[in-house]
């Protein structure tokens, strides 16, 4: 499980480990259940993973607004939207399933990566969206990363300042709606250089 910030003491140390998680992935596809939410928790390690060249999708069961992800600097990034009511109804699993496999592909190249929810306490619909990306990651053989709201004291993945601009934008812009769904919201402070 990441957080944003779950990175960068590790990176401090004397052994060299991955700058980000998904590096070595060439595909990534995040499934979320939320766009906002999405981009509050990984916002930045989404715009690394772009600004590599790293091909993204973006999968959301609720709803998405595309101005949010362009002001995140994700504007090319395609964001594909069930539309599900919340809390997701009975079935959405499968639902689920069927749009993330179809967004896959059926034999997918080596190296897919899956971004997904970690489960929280009082969230059903991430643990459904978890469980869905859990099942894909293990039938396609991909990596399957979690991403969770940051944690308070958790040292983590350091933003550039423009990353960390351009996510304080976009989830500015958000924040309304995204204060019902997490209890605080706080975007970790760009690395300076």
């Amino acid at each position: 499980m990441i957080s944003e910030n779950s990175l960068a003491a590790a990176r401090a140390g004397r052994h060299r480990i991955p700058e980000t998680p998904l590096q070595r992935a060439t595909r990534v596809v995040a499934v979320a259940t939320d766009g906002g939410e999405l981009l509050a928790e990984a916002g930045g390690l989404l715009q690394h993973l772009a600004s590599t060249g790293t091909p993204l999708d973006v999968l959301v069961a609720e709803g998405a607004n595309a101005r949010v992800f362009a002001r995140c600097g994700l504007r090319t990034v395609p964001v594909h939207r069930l539309g599900l009511r919340r809390p997701l109804p009975p079935g959405a699993e499968g639902d689920l399933l069927a749009a993330l496999s179809e967004l896959i592909g059926f034999d997918p190249e080596p190296g897919l990566g899956i971004l997904a929810p970690a489960e929280l306490a009082d969230r059903p619909d991430r643990a459904v969206v978890g469980h869905v990306a859990g099942m894909a990651a293990r039938v396609y053989g991909a990596e399957l990363v979690h991403s969770a709201p940051h944690a308070p004291g958790t040292p983590g993945y350091a933003l550039t300042r423009g990353e960390a601009a351009r996510k304080r934008y976009a989830v500015g812009a958000a924040a309304a709606a995204l204060e019902t769904v997490l209890a605080e919201l706080r975007i970790p402070a760009p690395r300076t250089g």
